[in-house]
Order: structure tokens, then sequence, then C-alpha cells
């Protein structure tokens, strides 16, 4: 009898033990379970009518809609799904929209707004300016001395010799080639994926003084540059980046200077070599668009196999100028060389 009784009373406790940890876990759970918290970041790929807002956010556990609130005034009378547009769990997690519509040369407030069942939470104030309709003013040498060349849309950029070559120091934003043919503009994301043959576009399909987009295909026409002047080949590129003193610091001396077109920090920019490099971004082979303001990617003429060719970039964040191959469908930002200058 007294067994069988010793017998309850373990069960009895076994099973008290286990509903005081199931309590112990719900209040546990209850103590974490709170408002969403948000931070505003910046704003960027800005250009005259578009820009792409980011922030991050913490769910704290619950599920949680996540929007951006934007005005030019504090009213925040727009608004538009985040993306991701809802998130858990209890790290933070970066979210950003793209937001079109906006006006030139206008300042912009806006704010990440969260919602979960615990509450509203807004993120602070920040604000950012779109670029005039004419683009933002490229920031050149003055102290060094500039020549020009005109291509066949009637565009001139500014040129600038360093050692023994002659580049053009804008990037090229022609729609035709140098025999006056139109060269395809393809806005559409699925075709861009599917050309095999020479294509153009402007990042987010909005023109800026980021110059053009080309895939390779447009490249290997030999007809993109101005007469007199050719794509570089990658040692042509090689070249510049030796001449400069090499991949560790020939960026600082590429980049242009300050804020203006380059993300925070453009690290190490002095463009004391005048060739005033512009971070116009890519578009992906997928027909998406990356990192206008942060890196900006130029083409070679050189082919690396059947399918990718060489190309040179740079880092808003680095001091270096790299280089590296692409799948041909991509499209970069090209420079061009002047003829009989290596």
């Amino acid at each position: 009898m007294r067994k069988h009784f010793n017998l309850q009373l373990m069960n009895f406790i076994a099973l008290l033990s286990v509903l005081m940890v199931i309590s112990a876990c719900k209040k546990g759970k209850e103590l974490i379970l709170s408002a969403p918290t948000v931070e505003t970041k910046y704003a960027v790929n800005i250009s005259p009518t578009w820009a792409t807002l980011e922030g991050s956010i913490n769910a704290n556990n619950q599920s949680t809609i996540v929007t951006f609130e934007y005005d030019t005034t504090t009213s925040y009378k727009q608004s538009i799904n985040a993306t991701p547009d809802t998130i858990n769990g209890n790290i933070f997690i970066d979210g950003s929209a793209y937001i079109t519509g906006l006006k030139a040369s206008t300042i912009y407030h806006f704010r990440v707004k969260a919602v979960n069942s615990s509450g509203t939470i807004y993120g602070r104030d920040t604000t950012f300016t779109t670029a005039g309709t004419g683009g933002s003013r490229i920031i050149f040498n003055p102290d060094l001395t500039y020549g020009s060349v005109t291509d066949n849309d009637g565009n001139t950029y500014k040129t600038i010799q360093i050692g023994t070559q002659t580049w053009m120091a804008e990037n090229l934003k022609t729609t035709k080639y140098n025999d006056e043919t139109a060269i395809p503009l393809v806005k559409d994301a699925v075709a861009w994926t599917e050309l095999a043959t020479p294509g153009y576009c402007w990042y987010t399909n909005d023109s800026v003084s980021y110059g053009a987009l080309y895939n390779f295909y447009t490249i290997n026409t030999g007809k993109l540059c101005p007469m007199g002047w050719h794509i570089p080949s990658d040692v042509e590129w090689t070249a510049l980046t030796t001449y400069l003193g090499g991949e560790s610091v020939a960026g600082d001396k590429q980049k242009e200077t300050g804020l203006t077109h380059w993300q925070s920090p453009n690290t190490g920019a002095t463009n004391e070599s005048g060739y005033t490099a512009l971070p116009g971004g890519y578009r992906i082979n997928d027909g998406s668009f990356s990192s206008l303001r942060r890196n900006g990617y130029w083409w070679s003429s050189t082919e690396s196999s059947s399918v990718n060719a060489y190309y040179t970039d740079l880092f808003y964040d680095s001091d270096n100028g790299a280089r590296d191959d692409s799948d041909k469908k991509a499209g970069f930002s090209v420079r061009c060389l002047q003829n009989g200058t290596k």
C-alpha cells in the first residue's frame, strides 16, 4: 500500500514538474513578445524620379508587417510595402522599397513603419534629395586640363591623358553606333535575359548622369565608340591600373571625389588621374539592376570564354581597382580609349 502511495506521489510530482516547466516556458515566451524595433537607414540609388529606401526591423518574435512612408513633408501621405513586407523572428532584418514618380531636385522625408499584435512603431524621420533633371554635375579634377570628344548622338565628353593613354572622363551614353544606326533599347527584364544580340538600357530604365549600360554584344560590334576611339582591351585596362600604382591604390586615383555620385564613404577618392570614375551600377543578366552609387563596372573588349568577357570595377568602400569576368548578357558602363594610345 505504501509502495503504491509512493508511486502515485512520484507521478504527481513528475506531472507537477512538467506543468511548471510548461508554465515557465510560456512566461518566458510572453516576456520576449513585444512591439517591433525599427531603424530608418538611408535612401540609395537616387535619380530625378526614383529612389530606394532602406531600413532594418526586428519583429520581436511576432508576425510583423513592414512598410515605408514618405512625402515631401512629415505628413507622410504616401506608403509602400517593404521587401520583405512580412517578417518574423528575433533578429534585425534589412528591408527596402523602390519608389517612383518623384519630383526632381526635391527634398523627401521617409520612415519605416512596422506593425505587430503588440503595437505600431515608426522609425526616425530621414531625408534625401532627388537629382536634377539634367543629372548632378560631375566633379572633375580642377588642377588638370581636359580635352573633349563628341559621339554620334551629339553628346560631348571630357577626355583626359593618363600616362600614354587618352581616356574618356565620363561614362558613355550614346544611343547610336558610329555608323549612325540605332542601338536597341531594351527595357523589359525578360527580354534582356533572352538577348544574345546588342542592347543597352538606363539604370532602372531612367536616364541619369551615370551613363548607359551596354551588354557585351554591343561592345563586340566594334562600332560603339566615336570614330578614332575604341573599347579598351583587358591589356589596356591593366596598363592603366599599373600606371596608377596597381590594383591596391588605383581606385583612389580614379574615383570622382565627394558624395555627389558615390555613396559614403567613397573610400580614398582623390581623382588625381582625372579619370573621374562614376558608379553606374550594372544590370544583372536576369534583367534586374544593382549597385548604382556603390560600384562602377566597365567592359573590356576581351573575351574570357564563349559566354564571358573581362571587365574592371571600382567600389565605394575600397581603395582597390579590380578585374574579373562576367556573363556577356550583363549590362555595364563603358569608357572609350583613343586609338593610338596604349
